[in-house]
């Protein structure tokens, strides 16, 4: 009789290698720079892909909730520990198939390449995230270049400020802050 592994619980479960499809940009992407597709990366980048926007450790947790909808080992999930998930998410960065963005002031968020193109409206009262079109920073950067001879990268950026919420609960706390 073969014992069974107790769960580890600062483990994140990701489905097996033979059970989950294999995104059709990430083979080519990992092997053209002579790294392996595992079953970590091929998870780490369908949660991404999945979440739209997500710190690493909101991926963790959603590959682990997945792992308990499927019914853990028996659903074919296997185990990986949540710095799988950093490394994981590290390459897919380095490959180009995920961004990261500094949306929250502590830890960054990843989001799929494809998913790009817009701005982040971040406001500092209540975390709120909002996306916008990106037309009116690319305007502005096309004036730093020309002015600093700089590029900004306007496929990643955060703004941060206040939504209309906060502005109006400030307002009524403080009327002589009024701008």
């Amino acid at each position: 009789m073969s014992a069974t592994p107790a769960p580890d619980v600062n483990r994140t479960s990701v489905p097996d290698v033979n059970r989950t499809s294999v995104p059709d940009d990430l083979g080519p992407a990992l092997h053209a720079r002579g790294l392996r597709l595992t079953p970590q990366r091929r998870s780490v980048l369908a949660a991404v892909r999945a979440l739209g926007h997500a710190s690493a450790e909101e991926v963790a947790t959603h590959l682990g909730s997945r792992a308990a909808e499927q019914g853990g080992d028996a659903g074919g999930w296997r185990t990986v520990d949540p710095s799988t998930v950093y490394r994981a998410l590290a390459v897919l960065e380095e490959v180009g198939l995920v961004a990261r963005t500094q949306i929250d002031r502590r830890v960054p968020s990843f989001h799929p390449v494809e998913h790009g193109g817009h701005l982040h409206l971040v406001c500092d009262g209540c975390g709120a995230v909002a996306e916008a079109d990106a037309g009116p920073a690319r305007e502005l950067a096309a004036v730093v270049l020309s002015r600093n001879d700089f590029v900004v990268d306007t496929r990643h950026l955060a703004l941060r400020g206040r939504c209309a919420a906060c502005r109006t609960v400030q307002d009524q706390q403080h009327p002589e802050e009024r701008p």
